[in-house]
């Protein structure tokens, strides 16, 4: 697994993967399926033509987007190039002094939010992520995601690391939550279908931290890189877990549809209902 990593590696430095994307998508027997299960239960509507279509770009822009996480690490400086949208939503929340949480999903290049966060606002992030079994490739990713004052949390056990990151040493915290989760601990919303399990996590840490959630996607239009942030959010008295949930899923669905080819559709994120 590591040497054929390492052999996606280097195509990617290269600029060369994302040009082979026919051949990983009609070879890949193992994801695909999922990808197409998950297409027909978020767009029922759709024909079969447009999901195969969608399919296919979401291939090309998976190599791509990892094509260029890798470029950007070389050169820091093409984050200054990226376009933001709803700034003004950021400012405000950081212009608050009180703890600040990024909520986004495996939607575009995620990868690189962290990096532009921290290089643009000059705040040190606190980023979860999930260990990789291969510690040789889950140490790559640790290199590409670390670093410049950006702080990795494993999810397992990290209850204590994060507050101490929100409230001690003042971090902006960023999490994915779209993926499936612990039917014990997830809230049942309506995501593309209803009764979705989806993690709660960013909901009590706002109830209980008092944080100022704001959603924020990278993505990529016309060939540029747009980082886009949506109008925050406090848990306000009347509030509940639920509904503050739902508010976070309802920001990522609409994102999917709108770009419904620059979505992780490789996870099988309704296993649990369907």
């Amino acid at each position: 697994m590591y040497y054929l990593f390492r052999v996606f590696y280097a195509l990617a430095s290269l600029k060369i993967l994302s040009k082979l994307w026919w051949a990983v998508y009609y070879l890949d027997f193992f994801r695909k399926p999922i990808v197409f299960k998950n297409l027909n239960i978020a767009f029922p509507e759709k024909s079969k033509k447009e999901k195969i279509k969608i399919a296919k770009t979401t291939y090309k822009n998976f190599l791509t987007f990892f094509e260029d996480t890798i470029d950007f690490k070389k050169h820091p400086q093409k984050l200054d190039e990226i376009e933001v949208k709803g700034e003004e939503y950021i400012k405000k929340a950081l212009e608050q002094n009180r703890p600040v949480i990024l909520v986004t999903a495996h939607f575009g290049n995620w990868e690189i939010s962290s990096k532009f966060i921290h290089r643009r606002y000059k705040k040190p992030m606190a980023v979860i992520m999930r260990e990789i079994e291969n510690p040789k490739i889950n140490k790559f990713f640790q290199n590409i995601r670390g670093g410049e004052d950006i702080k990795l949390i494993n999810k397992k056990g990290s209850s204590r690391e994060i507050v101490k990151s929100l409230l001690k040493e003042k971090r902006i915290l960023g999490i994915l939550i779209d993926q499936n989760t612990k039917a014990s601990t997830a809230q049942k919303v309506k995501f593309f279908i209803e009764n979705t399990p989806f993690n709660p996590a960013v909901s009590k840490l706002a109830k209980s931290l008092k944080a100022i959630v704001i959603p924020g996607f990278s993505y990529k239009k016309d060939d540029k890189y747009v980082i886009e942030f949506k109008p925050s959010r406090e848990f306000k008295e009347n509030d509940t877990i639920k509904e503050f949930t739902q508010w976070q899923a309802d920001v990522i669905e609409e994102m999917i549809r709108l770009h419904p080819d620059q979505y992780y559709w490789f996870h099988n994120r309704w296993k649990s209902v369907v």
